[in-house]
């Protein structure tokens, strides 16, 4: 398949794949290694801390892997529910009150990077000024190496970081019912929608809860990006975002 040429249809692309080999980091709360949803979908484990005013990368066997707050086991299930055989790539940065200093989110985006990781999750977001300039840096760096990093938008109030920067893919959330579904936002720093109300999604020891918000349409389309990078393995970031383009539903 040509890779320049943005003419798949989401019909097609969803009958022909599922994610297989594709690595998806998702820079969240953590996930939830036990729950059946998740069952031997997670290749790795790292959590990013501070530890005496350092910032501390571990990695842990894939199995040992948690959620503190069941954020990121929310995210890591939407992913597996677009592209089933993703190998999820837990970065853990958010604490059990769902937050982290801008230092370890850096460092959790840092460390992806640096494993060169080509799909990355970030539900995340921040408006704190001293955090952007090294965020900015990252999703250049990210750019420019081929990683795809999809951004939520921030819920409330502004764009926040890194949604705002066109180096990403950026998400905001609609009424869909179906979970494939994207739409496109021309003239619009925030490029598309996608479902993120009343979703259904796996819960930390093994339930299920609903949830509504960015964070959450975000991995229906990091799910598609995955699915794209199965059959394009060489996907770079602009030819994803004129795929999805070409994806989109008014």
């Amino acid at each position: 398949m040509n890779v320049t040429n943005p003419a798949i249809s989401l019909e097609w692309l969803i009958a022909n794949a599922t994610g297989k080999g594709v690595e998806v980091a998702v820079i969240d709360s953590g996930v939830d290694a036990k729950h059946p949803d998740l069952a031997n979908k997670i290749a790795r484990c790292c959590v990013v801390r501070e530890d005496d005013g350092k910032v501390v990368c571990r990695e842990l066997p894939p199995e040992q892997a948690t959620d503190s707050f069941g954020h990121g086991t929310a995210v890591a299930g939407i992913v597996t529910t677009i592209a089933p055989d993703a190998r999820i790539i837990d970065v853990k940065v958010l604490n059990e009150f769902n937050s982290c200093t801008g230092d370890v989110l850096i460092e959790g985006v840092r460390w992806a990077l640096d494993q060169h990781i080509k799909v990355i999750n970030m539900s995340l977001a921040t408006s704190k000024e001293e955090c952007i300039p090294k965020l900015f840096d990252l999703c250049e760096q990210a750019y420019v190496q081929d990683a795809i990093i999809v951004a939520s938008r921030r819920n409330l109030g502004d764009m926040g970081c890194p949604a705002m920067f066109s180096s990403v893919v950026s998400v905001d959330r609609e009424e869909f019912d179906d979970r494939y579904r994207i739409r496109f936002n021309p003239n619009n720093l925030i490029e598309y929608d996608a479902a993120g109300t009343d979703i259904r999604v796996p819960a930390p020891g093994g339930g299920y809860t609903e949830t509504t918000g960015t964070s959450f349409a975000t991995p229906h389309v990091t799910g598609l990006v995955a699915l794209l990078v199965e059959v394009m393995p060489g996907l770079l970031p602009v030819e994803a975002k004129a795929i999805l383009k070409s994806l989109s539903k008014a």
